[in-house]
């Protein structure tokens, strides 16, 4: 995280910097001495692939404007919020970057900016440039920000994200998942037989693993999907808690053997990571085209075909299978839900 302390009154400068842990993301916070603002922007082999597109104005460090100025096209100044806007309309202070940090959200496509234990700024995890961040200093809804008090859906959520962080601060959290997920479901699932090896580099860590009943069905299942919220189930379901986080499994035909089973578990740890590549989630009922697996190695194949698939809850899945549904272990007090690949 970089910070400066002198301020240019001119040129925009950074003050906070940080990247989501995939490193898909990066969060900004800027000042020309007149505002501050926060944003984030995507990025490409960790540099910013574009201009940050998803701004919400922090505060003013100046007395605010009557009204809305219009700001030149060419140039790099923050626009000034309007007074009637404003909790402070005299303007605040800037922000104490001993004290201040970025938090994201576990989506990874919005992150909220904290002073102390004070909330200033929320850009919500949801891919829409068309909506303004929360501001702790705004007053009215305004282009460059909403009201925070006001939100009664991201900030409650916002609070339980720095227990979150340091929890995997202090360890990995996929062991303690791994274990209870496998004691959920070996009763009906069956045992695991066979665990395949995850890119060890990416974030966060997957395993993907074989599982053997005793009649001799075999299914493939991820093991730490669960581990972070789905994005945009929000804007999908009221009930979104219910639905943001989950584990896929697929299951393997009995002629499936060998390189194949390898390339079905390399197919579904991919699977395992596309809500967050693509800002989607991942329902029940939902149909995903992709690429099917590989029956032969990658180099051998000239076009590989595309399947269509419907993502199909637990309990429907345990009733064609002819067995008891399972229920998987919560985590971080949320239900976790099992979708199978039919």
């Amino acid at each position: 995280m970089a910070q400066t302390s002198q301020i240019d009154s001119n040129t925009p400068q950074t003050l906070l910097w940080a990247q989501y842990p995939d490193g898909r993301y990066g969060a900004v916070v800027q000042s020309d001495g007149q505002a501050v603002y926060f944003a984030i922007q995507k990025l490409s082999n960790n540099e910013p692939a574009d201009l940050p597109s998803r701004w919400v104005w922090v505060r003013n460090l100046r007395p605010a404007p009557l009204m809305f100025a219009e700001t030149p096209h060419d140039s790099s100044r923050f626009p000034l919020v309007a007074e009637s806007y404003c909790v402070h309309p005299k303007g605040l202070p800037n922000l104490d970057l001993e004290r201040t940090k970025i938090v994201w959200f576990e989506q990874g496509i919005g992150a909220m900016l904290i002073e102390g234990d004070q909330v200033l700024a929320i850009i919500p995890p949801q891919a829409n440039h068309e909506l303004p961040g929360y501001s702790a200093e705004c007053r009215t809804a305004c282009a460059f920000a909403v009201p925070l008090d006001d939100e009664d859906l991201y900030l409650p959520l916002a609070r339980a994200l720095p227990d979150y962080w340091s929890n995997w601060a202090a360890n990995n959290p996929l062991v303690a998942w791994h274990q209870s997920l496998t004691k959920a479901i070996s009763r009906d699932l069956g045992q695991i037989t066979q665990e395949f090896t995850v890119a060890s580099d990416v974030w966060p860590p997957l395993r993907v693993v074989q599982v053997t009943n005793p009649n001799g069905d075999r299914s493939l299942m991820t093991s730490g999907m669960a581990l972070r919220c789905q994005p945009m189930v929000e804007r999908e379901l009221i009930n979104f808690t219910d639905h943001q986080r989950l584990e896929l499994a697929v299951g393997i035909p009995a002629d499936v053997s060998g390189s194949r089973i390898e390339a079905m578990a390399a197919w579904l740890a991919g699977l395992a990571r596309y809500p967050w590549h693509h800002e989607t989630c991942f329902l029940p009922e939902h149909k995903l085209t992709t690429f099917a697996p590989h029956r032969q190695r990658p180099e051998d194949v000239k076009e590989v075909p595309k399947a269509e698939l419907s993502l199909t809850n637990e309990a429907q899945a345990a009733s064609k299978m002819k067995r008891e549904p399972i229920c998987l272990p919560s985590y971080r007090n949320q239900t976790v839900n099992l979708l199978w690949l039919l």
